[in-house]
């Protein structure tokens, strides 16, 4: 099994790329170095740059999550009708679906949301916003794991 990763830097200069699996153990040759040529993309003045990335792995089947999005309860106004230029919210309750990832995807009449917020509460309790900059008809999305939780997708109307 492997993996990518991207990263882009953000200044021309010398990086060091470490890369460790089960802790603080570095893979053979890590960590690497690369010299960076081009332009600087980013304003910054800082001469030290720090990026991290941890990829966690997951068996898909017997080992990985265990979790019943049909235990998944969403409310709130956001979930059927959504204002111009408001922030539109509702809360989705994971706390009795066991252990996943919350997937929320909003999409207009032409594009996608351009704004979605996704805030942990607590317990496996999220707030949701979404801002909408056109009126229409959106479909909103909401997934724990890989599969729909009950209700979506919904059907959100913009007057």
């Amino acid at each position: 099994m492997g993996h990518r990763v991207t990263y882009t830097p953000m200044a021309p200069g010398n990086y060091l790329i470490s890369i460790k699996y089960g802790g603080p153990h570095h893979i053979v040759g890590s960590p690497f170095k690369a010299k960076v040529t081009g332009p600087r993309l980013s304003g910054g003045h800082s001469l030290h740059e720090t990026s991290t990335v941890l990829v966690e792995t997951v068996t898909r089947g017997g080992g990985g999550f265990s979790s019943d999005a049909g235990k998944v309860v969403a409310r709130g106004p956001g979930l059927a009708t959504a204002f111009l230029g408001q922030k539109n919210h509702f809360t989705v309750d994971c706390s009795k679906a066991g252990t996943n990832m919350l997937m929320v995807g909003v999409h207009g009449p032409k594009t996608p949301c351009e704004e979605v917020y996704v805030k942990h509460m607590g317990n496996r309790i999220y707030n949701v916003t979404y801002t909408v900059k056109e009126k229409g008809d959106y479909v909103l999305i909401l997934r724990w794991g890989e599969d729909n939780v009950p209700g979506s997708p919904y059907r959100v109307t913009v007057p």
